[in-house]
């Protein structure tokens, strides 16, 4: 059989479909075969024209390309005239996920940020999303859920107390009300429910009680008249912790890094996450905002091919505007700072961001402007 265009995209579909029905995804493909993960894509698309990439792919799933050439010329031959072999398009993960609906409705849009695992930006990303957003007029609210307690420390005042201060965990596991822990932040406009170390054991000691999920929501829901937006930092992985803010939330924001590692988890870490937005299980409000890519390196290879194949899978859903690299990030937390005042020219990644996030919300782009709208 000839390798021809129709030839190799047929294969290309029958690697993939193989591919993804045992669950290897791009980077595990990449370390299987020595290819970069986008060479693995464009084999999937049947793009490029050496047999030599889907040898190497084939060889991967423990089979040979002439019996995998085999299987399409017979599927080809038992096809009648009339009702030629189709070739299935394995869905993209844009196609797999429900777009967003028209925006959510009322003042407050609260929006969880979730990570498979830690070092992909979450916190630096929840806190320049909060101050960049405090910092164009509009009040706002950052819950940390986090038992690092990273944000608490990037954000609250030298002079609290914060081994007295009540915490995001007396709100979830007391059932505190939420309005008693704030505390205002180094940012005016930007409150903060903060932290505690304890959080890291609240799903052990909430384990079997009934709607524990559910507690954050219920009582976070009295401040929405009062901030236009809630932000929830939570840990890594979904626990209980990323599911309160979950079902707190209309919308989840999920950063991550072009590194192999951050990528190879993604892939399944969506899929996870978007699971409690299913209207008759959990929280029928919430919607994905995308994703944001974050500790951008200029002018590499394996960055070139990351966000490519990010484009490729999340297409619309993949935020347009990246977060480059820079060590300046890893002494802000320190000198409770933002990049906004320290360095106007990286400032321009997060304030780029911002900007879209407010599109994509449908939402105008100054607090003061909805007010008047809204009044």
């Amino acid at each position: 059989m000839s390798f021809d265009d129709a030839t190799r995209r047929q294969l290309g579909q029958r690697l993939k479909f193989e591919c993804q029905r045992r669950n290897l995804d791009l980077a595990e493909l990449s370390e299987r075969t020595g290819l970069s993960q986008a060479v693995v894509s464009k084999v999937w698309r049947g793009v490029l024209k050496r047999p030599h990439h889907y040898e190497l792919l084939a060889q991967a799933l423990g089979q040979t390309l002439d019996a995998m050439l085999a299987i399409e010329q017979e599927a080809a031959t038992l096809a009648t005239p009339r009702e030629p072999a189709q070739v299935i398009a394995l869905p993209t993960i844009e196609q797999t996920i429900e777009a967003p609906r028209a925006p959510v409705t009322g003042r407050c849009q609260a929006i969880t940020i979730a990570a498979r695992k830690g070092g992909t930006t979450k916190t630096t990303t929840a806190v320049h999303l909060a101050g960049g957003l405090a910092r164009r007029g509009y009040s706002v609210l950052l819950v940390d859920l986090d038992g690092q307690c990273d944000a608490t420390e990037w954000l609250a005042p030298e002079e609290v107390d914060l081994s007295q201060q009540k915490t995001s965990d007396d709100v979830i596991r007391y059932e505190r009300p939420a309005a008693e822990c704030i505390i205002p932040s180094t940012i005016e406009g930007l409150d903060l429910i903060p932290a505690g170390p304890q959080l890291d054991e609240l799903q052990s000691a909430l384990v079997g009680q009934w709607g524990a999920e559910r507690r954050l929501k219920h009582l976070i829901a009295p401040l929405r008249a009062r901030y236009d937006f809630i932000l929830f930092d939570c840990p890594a992985d979904v626990d209980l912790r990323a599911v309160s803010a979950l079902m707190a939330s209309q919308w989840v924001l999920i950063p991550t890094t072009a590194s192999t590692l951050d990528l190879k988890g993604l892939f399944n870490f969506v899929p996870k996450v978007l699971k409690y937005a299913d209207p008759e299980l959990f929280n029928a409000q919430l919607q994905f905002l995308g994703v944001v890519v974050g500790r951008v390196k200029k002018n590499t290879v394996m960055t070139r091919e990351s966000l490519q194949w990010l484009d490729e899978e999340f297409g619309s859903l993949l935020f347009e505007h990246v977060i480059h690299e820079s060590t300046r990030y890893q002494e802000l937390a320190s000198h409770q700072a933002l990049i906004y005042e320290t360095s106007p020219d990286l400032a321009a990644d997060y304030e780029g961001l911002i900007s879209e996030l407010l599109d994509r919300l449908a939402l105008a782009h100054h607090a003061d402007t909805r007010a008047g709208q809204e009044g």
